[in-house]
């Protein structure tokens, strides 16, 4: 139907002698009426709250069942669904794999014909049916005269469907219900954002809730913590669509104000962090992000930019902490008169990571590195000898090593 050109209501008055014409236009008057409030105050979608919501579940097999609801299209049509549908996906007319959609726009057919065989002028339908129509399709519905309200990645081999097990990651042949825009409430004309930047958004959110959650739990540093409760706040702002696109750069900059007091509040509290490689990138990316925020950048840079800041604060978190490598000098060889000597070490070339200082040295004697294994030669011997020189076996099979190590050769050497 039509839109009108202007708005002219029924006026009656005794012996108005009304027709069909005039009955047809006093209905497109409150139809065209209604429709434009839907138009300049709601946004298109589902309406939230009546009956089933037009929910998408799998049934058996292939089938899917549409469950009752209301929803809005652009044009300002009411798209009420009183009652269930089914539709039987049918893999074979697609080269799989294959994402479907399944959509819902408005739809109007005649019912209650009435006939007169005397007068055919005077037959006509006495109803119009207004009938949602379902469709499947391979193209992503507009949102605007046809709205989404599921999708399913079809892979080969597929012999049914089923609900999403985890409905925000669903896995191939489960049902998508994350792109179904809400209708809402709008005071102006705003671009809202896609259901595809709304679900990047609430994933991108998820991740940086989660790494600088680890973060905070290595490094405790409570402006950590406020990032992850921004980064809940943003993810609840996006899952109950009240974010317009406009608004994206304005809650990502001050997200990133918080980013920026982790940097420094982590510069103050772990010096040794500073000069770290994982700390440099974590400002690199911090850099980048401030600065797609001051040029401008739409919410795809924005979102790359968040992202790597959210992977640097997990490297952070995860950054190898070496321990310092101890160097005690030069060898020395130490000549004894009893059982204790002075040997004096030098720790000045001992090494540490990360940017750290080296606060005091400690030195601990470690018995079994020093203690050299004991000889024996076996039970004591008498040799006579005519001359300056005399033959000696020597049996050294007593000798051991301590703290079970294995003695590999021998060497003995005479002393006067």
């Amino acid at each position: 139907m039509s839109r009108l050109t202007e708005f002219k209501r029924l006026n009656f008055f005794t012996g108005f002698f009304t027709t069909a014409k005039d009955w047809t236009d006093g209905q497109s008057y409150h139809l065209e009426k209604r429709k434009l409030h839907n138009r300049g105050l709601h946004s298109p979608g589902v309406i939230r709250g009546e009956l089933d919501e037009l929910r998408v579940v799998a049934t058996r097999g292939l089938e899917v069942q549409l469950l009752p609801g209301v929803a809005l299209d652009k044009e300002g049509n009411e798209l009420y669904l009183g009652q269930s549908q089914r539709v039987t996906l049918t893999p074979g007319d697609y080269t799989l794999p294959q994402l479907v959609y399944l959509a819902l726009r408005h739809g109007e057919e005649g019912t209650d014909w009435v006939e007169y065989n005397e007068a055919n002028q005077y037959c006509g339908f006495t109803r119009i049916k207004e009938t949602p129509q379902l469709e499947i399709t391979t193209s992503r519905p507009d949102n605007q005269t046809k709205l989404e309200i599921a999708r399913i990645q079809l892979n080969e081999g597929v012999t049914a469907v089923s609900d999403a097990a985890d409905p925000d990651n669903p896995a191939a042949n489960e049902i998508d219900l994350r792109f179904v825009v809400q209708a809402g409430s709008v005071g102006v004309v705003e671009e809202g954002m896609t259901p595809e930047d709304m679900e990047r958004l609430i994933q991108l959110m998820r991740r940086t809730r989660r790494d600088f959650a680890a973060l905070s739990s290595r490094y405790s540093t409570s402006s950590a913590t406020d990032v992850r409760q921004g980064a809940t706040t943003l993810e609840m702002l996006a899952r109950t669509g009240c974010l317009r696109l406009e608004q994206v750069s304005a809650v990502m900059n001050a997200l990133a104000d918080v980013e920026q007091d982790v940097a420094q509040e982590l510069a103050v509290a772990y010096t040794f962090l500073v000069n770290s490689t994982e700390f440099q990138e974590y400002q690199g990316a911090l850099f980048n992000l401030a600065a797609a925020l001051r040029d401008g950048e739409g919410v795809n840079t924005l979102f790359t930019c968040q992202d790597r800041v959210a992977e640097a604060a997990r490297e952070l978190a995860e950054m190898a902490t070496q321990r310092p490598v101890a160097e005690a000098g030069n060898d020395v060889t130490v000549a004894t008169g009893g059982d204790e000597a002075v040997v004096v070490l030098d720790g000045s070339q001992s090494k540490v990571f990360g940017g750290r200082t080296l606060a005091r040295y400690h030195w601990r004697l470690l018995d079994s590195e020093l203690r050299a294994p004991l000889g024996n030669a076996g039970v004591d011997q008498t040799v006579a000898t005519r001359r300056a020189e005399a033959e000696v076996t020597l049996d050294a099979s007593g000798s051991y090593g301590f703290d079970g190590r294995t003695i590999i050769r021998y060497r003995w050497e005479e002393k006067e």
